[in-house]
């Protein structure tokens, strides 16, 4: 399942017209994916919404040209257990850790790859180790994320919102639009928001939920649609109750999710309409196009993930309550619908409200919405 933040909630409503003004030799949008930025963004949590640079704006930034904090020995187990994988199997090993290691580590690799080392590593294997390791992992960034880079430069190429659209279809079909992708995309967001914060560009959508008008799109617009359009794309790809929540969590007004949450998990009544000669059409009725209990699972599985990512260090505390919470607002909402759609005293309402309770207030610190997944 694929998060998103606030900021990756934001709409960016573009005509063709802007596009190819934007498109051309007077605008150029850049794309960042050197190894070096994408592994310092990894290690500052790739936070990329303009709450959660704010948030951080009066605590000191992690400066990738100092040497990391002091790696503990499990962590230096780990190095050298990867070290010591055969220079066949290094890489595919590497990247099957790579979502356990916490950003330290992380940092502390990238800068092995230039030779510099924590200052209690000072026995030459385990910097050999850290170095190998290191250099690894940077190989495996500009590979991956190269091609992350090179779809995105495709995307931003295309001119107009048609032929936009058509790429980032064919790239879905490709299984193109992966993680490596997406983690292009979503750092070139946070750092898009950044630079718009610094120009004093606003960054906040209109009551309508579109940032801006679209004639005049900036950087933050154009990369913001372009992440619309591609969550849009794997959303048909995903079972409906996980399609529905990633919708909801990218859409900022509480009217649209409002919306939203009644046209997909309420049962659609009969209705008569009135075709052009004046006649009267009965339609009927239709069941929920998302089953309560799917969406249920959906948001039992979004908040084992997001506690998962958390205790493997890969998302802080502050991040991970944040995501929960978006859940939980998300959860409120859809109980109300739910109880407006089938009723106070329904069957539904009752099972939506006794299979989140634990989610939302577990009753033990083991439980797996603390805990996360158990292996």
């Amino acid at each position: 399942m694929t998060y998103s933040s606030s900021s990756s909630r934001k709409k960016c409503s573009l005509t063709s017209a802007a596009w190819k003004k934007a498109s051309g030799s007077s605008f150029q949008v850049e794309v960042k994916t050197s190894s070096s930025w994408i592994l310092t963004s990894l290690c500052g949590q790739s936070k990329d919404s303009e709450q959660d640079v704010a948030a951080t704006a009066e605590q000191p930034e992690m400066d990738p040209t100092q040497v990391a904090q002091p790696l503990s020995e499990e962590e230096l187990q780990v190095i050298s257990q990867i070290a010591q994988q055969e220079p066949t199997s290094l890489s595919s090993f590497l990247m099957s850790r790579l979502p356990q290691m916490p950003p330290n580590t992380i940092l502390t690799l990238r800068n092995a790859s230039q030779g510099e080392f924590p200052s209690n590593i000072t026995d030459d294997k385990e910097r050999s180790d850290l170095e190998t390791v290191g250099k690894t992992l940077v190989d495996i960034m500009d590979k991956q994320l190269g091609e992350g880079r090179d779809l995105l430069q495709k995307f931003l190429k295309c001119g107009e919102i048609r032929k936009l659209d058509g790429a980032i279809g064919k790239a879905l079909r490709d299984g193109k639009l992966d993680m490596a992708f997406f983690t292009v995309l979503n750092l070139n967001i946070r750092d898009a928001t950044i630079e718009a914060m610094e120009n004093g560009e606003s960054t906040n959508s209109s009551t309508d939920g579109q940032m801006g008008s679209g004639e005049n799109p900036n950087r933050l617009q154009i990369l913001q649609h372009i992440y619309t359009r591609c969550q849009e794309e794997v959303e048909k790809t995903v079972s409906p109750g996980v399609g529905l929540l990633n919708k909801l969590l990218r859409t900022e007004q509480a009217s649209i999710r409002s919306n939203q949450l009644k046209h997909y998990l309420c049962p659609q009544e009969p209705k008569i309409i009135k075709s052009p000669d004046g006649k009267e059409v009965q339609l009927e009725g239709s069941k929920a196009l998302v089953p309560p209990k799917e969406f249920i699972e959906a948001l039992q599985n979004a908040v084992k993930q997001i506690r998962t990512v958390e205790k493997t260090g890969a998302a802080d505390k502050v991040a991970a309550a944040g995501l929960v919470e978006s859940c939980r607002q998300v959860a409120i909402e859809a109980r109300l619908a739910i109880g407006e759609g089938y009723g106070v005293d329904s069957e539904e309402l009752r099972e939506f409200e006794l299979a989140l309770q634990p989610v939302f207030r577990p009753e033990s610190p083991d439980s797996e919405y603390i805990q996360g997944f158990q292996s």
